[in-house]
């Protein structure tokens, strides 16, 4: 019999660490990735869009021919110059609202003004394209307007909130 025992330590593998820490920073980013979408759609539907318009421009742009599509595109192409420095303003309260945010120490005071001022800009720009839009609308046929309206009733059929089974208020 020998007197050697038999050797049970297990090879050593200096791959394992680096690679179970790669996994970890993949696992990570997705988790990041895909919880950024869901806050990012939180809402607006499956397949909204944000916008300043307020109503879903994709449904209202779905609706039109070739050429009125062209024309509203027009529109607001023609009325761009107005919205720009709207647009710069959104743009420079948003700025002012993630300083407030990351200020040490955080005043909650100043993160409200900083959200009142980019509601302001959010609702300028909303007055400002709706008004835009009010006369796109008055260039469309009866029949457009009417496949807009029935386009915006139905919704979309992945969002939210809309219940396709009640008339729509009538708000007096």
């Amino acid at each position: 019999m020998s007197s050697e025992t038999p050797n049970t330590t297990r090879p050593v593998r200096k791959w394992l660490g680096p690679a179970l820490l790669v996994s970890l920073g993949i696992n990570l980013f997705l988790v990041a990735a895909i919880t950024a979408g869901i806050i990012r759609n939180m809402d607006r539907g499956s397949h909204g869009h944000a916008s300043p318009l307020g109503l879903p421009h994709h449904i209202v742009v779905r609706q039109l021919s070739g050429e009125e599509r062209d024309k509203l595109k027009a529109t607001m192409r023609e009325n761009r110059a107005e919205l720009r420095p709207l647009f710069r303003d959104v743009r420079q309260a948003r700025q002012a609202l993630s300083v407030a945010i990351a200020a040490d120490p955080y005043d909650p005071e100043a993160a409200r003004a900083a959200f009142a001022e980019l509601r302001a800009g959010m609702g300028a720009v909303a007055t400002q394209s709706q008004d835009i839009l009010v006369q796109a609308f008055s260039d469309l046929t009866p029949e457009s307007r009417e496949k807009i309206a029935e386009a915006m009733h139905r919704g979309h059929p992945g969002d939210r909130g809309t219940d396709q089974n009640t008339e729509p208020s009538n708000p007096e």
